[in-house]
């Protein structure tokens, strides 16, 4: 039986853990209460508004007057060159790395521990290292700049990727695939009738943590685009101060509340 030291232990951490949720979460319900606001109480001070309103959504979507200048955003286009950027290298990159990883795991041919520790070093070197020389292949060479070719091939082939499913699968035994060979399926059958159905757990994981990571994009994106419809979101939002040279807060929460939906 738990004693009462253990039940009042257990009350605290668990009053410790919300009070660390709600920290973490104080900023997310302020963008959404800030969102909600109309103009006149967007600098009061409270957290929640006193007369909730969807006048800022409005105004992003349909335009607005500041001052004497008409502004007007491309919002749903950047949501959508996100959405069409984010789905396409998350489904590239699951097919890629999932073969690839097959191919580490399943099959012995020659430099292949060579080739494997290469890809594992490439994990240690900072984004910064690898900027210039990339700008400069995709930019100079493809001539990629202001094309969706730039923001979805480079990360089609992720390390991490390989690695994740490639410890993944050698857990799956190999007598099934010996089995199958024995019934005459070959490497890529028994790839997607085998291999992938028993790494969906794995596929699921590297699938979320490649979404969040080019939805929420904003340096290489930054550095490739420069036309305002090809912008992706975090630019875009971005952009929205920039080039008006004042923040609009209701409008820009607005923004950013429609962006963390699909990561929600």
């Amino acid at each position: 039986m738990r004693t009462r030291s253990d039940k009042m232990g257990r009350s605290v951490l668990s009053v410790v853990l919300c009070l660390i949720a709600l920290t973490y979460l104080f900023p997310y319900i302020w963008m959404i209460g800030t969102s909600l606001k109309p103009d006149d109480e967007l600098s009061n001070g409270k957290l929640f508004p006193e007369k909730i309103t969807t006048v800022q959504y409005e105004s992003l979507l349909k335009g607005f007057d500041a001052g004497r200048i008409q502004l007007k955003y491309q919002y749903p286009r950047y949501y959508l060159n996100s959405g069409f950027v984010t789905l396409t290298s998350v489904a590239l990159v699951l097919v890629c790395d999932a073969l690839a990883a097959f191919a580490f795991a399943k099959f012995e041919f020659k430099g292949k521990q060579v080739l494997f520790w290469l890809m594992i070093i490439t994990m240690m070197l900072p984004v910064y290292a690898t900027l210039i020389p990339s700008f400069y292949l995709f930019s100079r060479v493809y001539h990629w700049v202001n094309r969706y070719e730039a923001l979805i091939l480079p990360g089609v082939v992720d390390a991490y990727g390989i690695f994740l499913l490639t410890q993944y699968m050698k857990t799956i035994p190999s007598e099934l695939l010996d089995a199958a060979r024995v019934d005459g399926a070959g490497p890529l059958r028994s790839f997607w009738k085998i291999i992938v159905p028993l790494s969906r757990p794995a596929l699921g994981t590297l699938a979320i943590i490649k979404f969040l990571g080019v939805w929420n994009d904003y340096l290489w994106p930054l550095v490739m685009i420069r036309q305002e419809k090809m912008f992706t979101l975090p630019i875009g939002i971005g952009q929205m101060q920039v080039r008006q040279g004042m923040v609009v807060w209701g409008v820009q929460m607005a923004a950013s509340v429609l962006a963390t939906v699909p990561v929600v």
